[in-house]
């Protein structure tokens, strides 16, 4: 199974109180590999990462978000797992703390969706509550 796919992420992240929402639409790819399931795209201008390729690793319970280029970072989405990573971006790096409070994982051969919400949290910085939407359609 390798597929070409319509992939939507929506994000809501909330900052200083305040929802900022972006939905990214693009073309990707999706396969199947053992027992885990991929999805890949690049990323583009309105997501802030244009340069950069991300992969989702999608297991039955939790969700790796990969990214490489302009913006490199491995985040760990499982629920009741606090997973410290190293984000680094064009700006700099910095170290974040993701703590997820949901994760749903509703994926098949065909497609499917995961929503997350958790807290991202640097030091130095507030934290920032989030929302992430997934959605992988096959193209015919």
């Amino acid at each position: 199974m390798d597929n070409k796919v319509l992939i939507s992420v929506k994000t809501l992240q909330y900052i200083d109180g305040q929802p900022e929402e972006i939905e990214l639409i693009t073309e990707g790819r999706y396969y199947k590999e053992g027992d885990h399931f991929f999805a890949e795209y690049e990323e583009s201008e309105i997501s802030g990462m244009e340069g950069t390729k991300t992969t989702v690793k999608i297991e039955d319970d939790s969700l790796i978000i990969t990214r490489r280029g302009t913006t490199n970072s491995s985040l760990v989405f499982k629920k009741g797992l606090n997973h410290k990573s190293l984000y680094s971006t064009p700006y700099g790096a910095l170290e974040v703390v993701i703590k997820p409070r949901k994760v749903l994982i509703d994926v098949n051969e065909a497609g499917g969706n995961v929503k997350l919400e958790y807290r991202m949290e640097a030091s130095g910085f507030e934290s920032i509550e989030n929302a992430l939407e997934l959605n992988i359609k096959r193209i015919n």
